[in-house]
């Protein structure tokens, strides 16, 4: 019951952290379990968070013996939350041994046609990378259908968390569900193999994953494809009519990029050179400047009356979520002020802090209203009190970047030679893109 209500508590504090959630893939599970889940790691506490909100079955989560604890903290997160302990010899050496109750664990709920919830990875850091797998996740799902006679018929999902940064309130989330993997296709009941096909069944799931994210081995490549997406894939979407939430063709978009960019690196090697060095040279000035691309490509657009008259006709609705949200809403940053806080896990901090006090404020007001004249209509507060909120930070965004682009038009107009420097380097620099862009279609459209 608890699991269920935190469930949707946290589905909603999700949709308030993000600015955009889409969830692909999900015709990709299974219609009967047992299933283990397994993802990428960008985001520590965050990241089976998201994924709990995003399956419909109940997860078991394998988590570091150190974060579920011991005591009446550690019943409560076995019991409550699900969470199943695993113990580290980096960080708890003298648990080691309880390790073979973990293992107990994860084969009872998965005879039982229960779910698991595996990061392989074993570390969480924020890169647009998978880093190799664990083989814990081959050995638990090969035992448990050993012990079971091949029974259990357990489905591996992998699960895609891609964030255009966790870390940054009002950011972006795409989840992508890959294809299953049938575990019995790949294990048999040959002691000599086991070693063999833990390894096939773990390069399998490492493969299905990355092809759920964007996944860069090279730091070179990871800075090309976010100067890329920030510059160039702009005029694309507005070339092929993408939409706000189209974030599916986005990420198909990342992954054509990244391929183009592999094609061009080690067929045209000089190419290669001469359109990285423009682009580092475009962005360099930008980031000296204190200048975004965006700005450079909308310094002729006119002011949008329409949009002025969105902020005057919204600020009614504005002011009152302001006010209802920004008492728990600084709340929170002063936490994290105070705390020191790895950078891996703000964002995971941001949202669990956001969901108690937004909840405790909310139910508050709640309370206070039923024994105001308002009385049971009260219980209507808190839909209010969220979707005013929501609207609050939206408008405060588009505020807040219509000042900034506003800022940026003064500072260029009076800087023209700057001016006239950025728009040549774009121009030249989108021209060798799509130079590029037509021959590596070319290309593929000849294989």
């Amino acid at each position: 019951m608890i699991y269920r209500i935190l469930k949707v508590l946290c589905k909603l504090t999700i949709h308030s952290y993000f600015r955009r959630v889409q969830i692909i893939g999900k015709e990709n599970i299974p219609t009967k379990g047992p299933y283990i889940f397994i993802a990428n790691h960008p985001s520590a506490f965050m990241d089976p968070i998201v994924v709990a909100t995003t399956v419909s079955p109940p997860v078991y989560f394998i988590a570091a013996g150190e974060y579920v604890g011991r005591g009446f903290k550690g019943w409560f997160f076995r019991q409550f939350l699900h969470m199943i302990p695993v113990f580290r010899p980096s960080t708890r050496p003298e648990d080691v041994h309880k390790n073979a109750e973990m293992f107990t664990h994860c084969f009872k709920h998965l005879g039982s046609k229960k779910s698991l919830l595996i990061f392989p990875e074993g570390v969480s850091i924020t890169e647009k990378k998978i880093k190799p797998l664990k083989t814990g996740i081959a050995r638990i799902a090969r035992s448990a259908e050993i012990e079971n006679n091949f029974s259990l018929n357990i489905s591996i999902v992998p699960i895609g968390l891609n964030y255009s940064d966790p870390h940054q309130f009002r950011s972006d989330l795409f989840i992508k569900i890959g294809e299953p993997i049938l575990v019995n296709d790949v294990i048999s009941n040959q002691p000599e193999k086991e070693i063999e096909e833990v390894d096939k069944l773990t390069q399998l799931c490492e493969e299905r994953l990355q092809e759920t994210v964007i996944h860069i081995e090279e730091e070179e490549d990871n800075y090309i494809l976010t100067a890329l997406n920030t510059i160039y894939s702009r005029d694309i979407k507005t070339e092929f009519g993408f939409t706000f939430r189209q974030q599916e063709r986005e990420f198909e978009l990342h992954k054509e990029l990244q391929d183009a960019l592999t094609f061009f690196k080690n067929n045209h090697p000089q190419k290669f050179s001469d359109v990285l060095a423009e682009l580092t040279a475009y962005d360099q000035t930008l980031k000296a400047n204190h200048i975004s691309d965006k700005a450079i490509k909308e310094i002729k657009s006119q002011i949008s009356f329409r949009r002025i008259g969105t902020y005057i006709f919204g600020f009614p609705f504005f002011l009152f979520g302001w006010l209802t949200n920004t008492i728990p809403y600084i709340l929170v940053n002063l936490i994290l002020k105070k705390i020191k806080v790895n950078e891996n896990f703000r964002g995971s901090l941001q949202l669990a802090f956001g969901l108690f006090i937004f909840l405790f404020f909310y139910a508050s007001y709640t309370t206070i209203g039923i024994f105001s004249p308002f009385g049971w209509w009260a219980l209507l507060a808190p839909i209010l009190f969220y979707s005013s909120g929501i609207y609050s930070l939206i408008y405060l965004t588009a505020i807040r970047y219509s000042s900034k682009r506003n800022k940026l038009r003064k500072f260029l107009k009076s800087n023209k030679a700057l001016l006239s420097q950025l728009i040549v380097q774009r121009k030249n620099l989108i021209l060798n893109l799509e130079n590029c862009r037509v021959e590596y279609q070319a290309k593929n459209n000849k294989a």
